[in-house]
């Protein structure tokens, strides 16, 4: 169940539609994927994308037609293997394909349109610190 944008307002998919890690290497990027598919990497997100632009103006804009999913930049995807420890502190999270693009996994969620891609073969050292989630990536919060 997708809930619609606002603050405090959680996203969530049952934990069935997900790909799992084993999926990975069969996930063709070359076209759109379903954004339910993906775990999110997060626990909450901002409201606003880094350029302060609302997410919600995406999401009207991918419903209208007035942006085109090849307007948006690939979401970048990532696999997680069993037992794999990406949280801070330590913690583990469930085995599966999960974004560091979280802002815009939510977007196309949001619109219901599939979503362009790109597979990274290994968690950038830099982005780790995204991986925030205390639900294996089945919702999100928006702040």
């Amino acid at each position: 169940m997708l809930m619609l944008l606002g603050a405090g307002i959680v996203a969530t998919n049952p934990a069935f539609a997900y790909f799992s890690a084993s999926d990975f290497s069969t996930i063709d990027c070359s076209g759109l994927i379903d954004p339910d598919d993906v775990r999110f990497s997060q626990d909450s997100i901002s409201a606003n994308f880094s350029d302060q632009k609302p997410v919600k103006d995406l999401i009207d804009g991918l419903k209208d037609g007035s942006v085109k999913p090849s307007d948006v930049p690939a979401i970048r995807i990532v696999k997680v293997d069993p037992k794999q420890v990406v949280k801070s502190g330590g913690n583990e999270v469930a085995a599966g394909v999960y974004t560091i693009d979280n802002r815009r996994l939510y977007a196309f969620q949001q619109a219901g349109k599939n979503i362009p891609c790109t597979k990274l073969d290994s968690i950038p050292e830099n982005q780790k610190f995204k991986f925030t989630t205390d639900n294996d990536g089945t919702s999100i919060r928006v702040r």
